[in-house]
């Protein structure tokens, strides 16, 4: 006999399959665009960690030098959850197929919730939305050392619009970004993030044998030099970023308690199935100095 308790059981495997065709997979721009972690922590307790000076001959006598800690930032996770409760009756006269469905709709949303948080930094970069670990905005043209360290303020933030000029001088100002005591940070932008607005620009810009948009023969010194990344959701059409690939994945932090999942219980009281998509994690950004950001008017 099946009986009125055992209707969501026989759903379950569709609504798990349905669930995952929406959810499809987690976005590849985060693992491109962060050092993901496995975390058991709510709040993680990040440090800046002090420069030293330049290495001395020596002469008989080792030079020891202290380093003190530099500033201080913590990374707090949250929890994000959607639910959905499908009425036994509707589930059990469903002619078209609806309450099949309606679990990819959860992992659509799961999805988008992710995505979105992927490129939340670039998108309020310029803003306080989120900030890095010297309590300032992503991209500030007046960064700050503790301090302890005392080094001169420094920019990463443009405004010039994207183009080759554009692009190089960003090039050589990451180059040289200095440390939190004023000595070279040796720091080299290899990575466009861009939106899909510039995406012709970029293309051209990265590819082309000849320099763009002339009619002399010059080689074009930026081809092949960059790897690209295009988002669709960058927000502002003209935005667009540098970025170090190798220090990205030193500054740029992902802390996952919980990977996306997808639960499901019955309510025997209101005769419902109830669906559950999951996750906990956190993000955030150690250091500004993986960045050059462009925030074009």
């Amino acid at each position: 006999m099946i009986t009125t308790g055992q209707w969501a059981d026989d759903l379950e495997p569709i609504a798990i399959k349905n669930f995952q065709v929406g959810f499809k997979e987690v976005p590849q721009e985060r693992d491109m665009l962060f050092n993901v972690k496995k975390s058991d922590k709510l709040t993680e307790t990040y440090l800046e960690l002090g420069d030293i000076g330049h290495m001395n001959e020596f002469t008989g006598s080792l030079d020891y030098e202290d380093v003190s800690q530099g500033h201080k930032m913590t990374i707090t996770a949250k929890e994000y959850a959607k639910g959905m409760k499908i009425q036994k009756k509707f589930a059990r006269t469903d002619q078209l197929d609806i309450v099949e469905g309606l679990p990819k709709l959860l992992g659509l949303s799961g999805r988008r919730r992710m995505a979105n948080d992927v490129v939340f930094g670039y998108n309020n970069a310029f803003n306080t939305s989120i900030t890095t670990i010297d309590g300032l905005q992503l991209c500030s043209s007046a960064h700050v050392s503790n301090a302890n360290q005392g080094g001169a303020n420094q920019s990463n933030r443009i405004t010039q619009a994207f183009n080759a000029v554009s692009l190089e001088a960003a090039r050589i100002s990451m180059s040289k970004f200095n440390t939190n005591k004023d000595n070279l940070f040796e720091c080299e932008g290899d990575m466009i993030l861009y939106p899909q607005d510039l995406a012709e620009a970029v293309f051209e810009i990265n590819k082309s044998s000849g320099k763009v948009d002339t009619a002399n023969n010059n080689r074009n010194f930026q081809m092949g030099k960059y790897k690209t990344l295009m988002s669709k959701r960058l927000t502002d059409s003209n935005n667009w970023f540098l970025i170090d690939s190798e220090l990205l994945k030193q500054f740029a932090v992902w802390n996952e308690i919980d990977p996306m999942e997808f639960k499901q219980a019955n309510d025997f009281d209101g005769m419902v199935a109830k669906y559950l998509a999951y996750t906990f994690y956190g993000f955030g950004f150690t250091d500004w100095r993986f960045l050059i950001g462009a925030e074009v008017s």
